[in-house]
């Protein structure tokens, strides 16, 4: 499945990490279980997950002031 998001033209310089614990804390709203926690049989699910987010790292990278 492909979803297209839309991400800011721009963010200011320091700022990234701030946009990524706003998209963090929506995405984890009404988890189940604590963070650190996989439940069995979950790990392919999870590193499927890091990999999207380390895209998404990426990409706001790029619209960050430097």
């Amino acid at each position: 499945m492909k979803i297209e998001i839309e991400l800011p033209e721009q963010l200011p310089h320091g700022h990234a990490g701030s946009f990524k614990k706003g998209v963090a804390d929506a995405l984890l709203k009404g988890v189940s279980t604590r963070l650190e926690h996989t439940p069995t049989g979950h790990e392919l699910s999870r590193e499927k997950g890091k990999e999207i987010g380390t895209h998404l790292t990426r990409r706001i990278a790029e619209i960050t002031k430097e």
